[in-house]
């Protein structure tokens, strides 16, 4: 029996799958999907393990970007269409733009992408969106991180731009109401083994796509199992909260570097949820 809205948001933790890596023996590729609303394949082994999940509602509110690699923020926007290409463009870029980097510490932030999301069939046919990926993992490498800089600010000026410090931080919100199945769990960068990780191959795409991210290929990384790993999720996030996880940032003198993300089902999800419709946004934070 699921669990009612008021006991789910006073749970102190759940018990739910991820799916982990099976092993590192093999670096996984991604094959990008033949037509809109397809999800991407990919020729890994999974293993999936039952790991507890902490309710960060009910913890001091001392998460940062910085230290545990995410951080719940409150905004509201202007956007009355998350589908709606122009008011992405000339009205939420901006504004999410401006929380970023104020969250992050930064001087500036710089969007270079956005990603929908849905469970449901019709809209990733209608919207070119995505499944939700439920599998921990964190979207860049050194090489891949660098690499999506040229692509976003050309050579010359990325050339510049890799001499100091940059982060990349993703905006993870709801663009309809409460979310009620498929929430995101992220992952305290301090209990990430580094060594317990593998990159992972996204192969360039066989048709156009509107998000600049899958538009090309990339690498990103994977992890198995390691008991040592604490997740943490925020259930029943609204259409006004915003989830800031970091996916990549050039210090390693302790800042946390990314934290690993998954999808995961909700086992309190109750008998007929609504669709999951999120948009993920992508920016660089310069420190400048």
């Amino acid at each position: 029996m699921s669990a009612t809205p008021d006991q789910t948001m006073m749970q102190p933790q759940i018990v739910a799958t991820l799916n982990y890596l099976a092993n590192l023996d093999k670096i996984p590729v991604f094959a990008q999907s033949q037509k809109i609303g397809e999800s991407i394949r990919v020729n890994d082994n999974r293993a999936p393990c039952e790991v507890p999940i902490i309710n960060a509602r009910l913890q001091p509110d001392t998460f940062s970007l910085d230290v545990q690699g995410f951080v719940l923020a409150e905004q509201e926007t202007r956007v009355t269409d998350f589908n709606d290409d122009d008011q992405l463009e000339n009205i939420y870029t901006q504004e999410i733009e401006g929380l970023i980097a104020q969250a992050a510490g930064g001087s500036s932030a710089v969007v270079f992408d956005h990603t929908r999301r849905s469970t449901e069939q019709a809209h990733r046919e209608k919207y070119a969106s995505r499944d939700p990926v439920p599998a921990p993992h964190s979207d860049y490498t050194d090489a891949s991180a660098f690499q999506r800089m040229r692509d976003k600010f050309g050579d010359e000026e990325a050339e510049d731009r890799l001499t100091r410090r940059f982060s990349i931080i993703n905006a993870w919100r709801s663009m309809t109401g409460t979310l009620e199945q498929w929430p995101l769990t992220v992952c305290d960068a301090r209990t990430i083994d580094d060594s317990r990780l593998t990159q992972t191959r996204r192969e360039a795409p066989v048709r156009p796509d509107p998000s600049f991210e899958y538009n090309r290929p990339s690498e990103t990384r994977h992890a198995v199992f390691d008991p040592a790993h604490k997740w943490y999720w925020f259930p029943r996030m609204t259409a006004r909260e915003v989830l800031l996880f970091k996916n990549y940032d050039t210090r390693t003198d302790g800042t946390a570097r990314y934290a690993l993300h998954s999808a995961f089902e909700d086992p309190d999800s109750p008998a007929r949820p609504a669709p999951r419709e999120t948009i993920e946004t992508r920016a660089f934070v310069f420190y400048d």
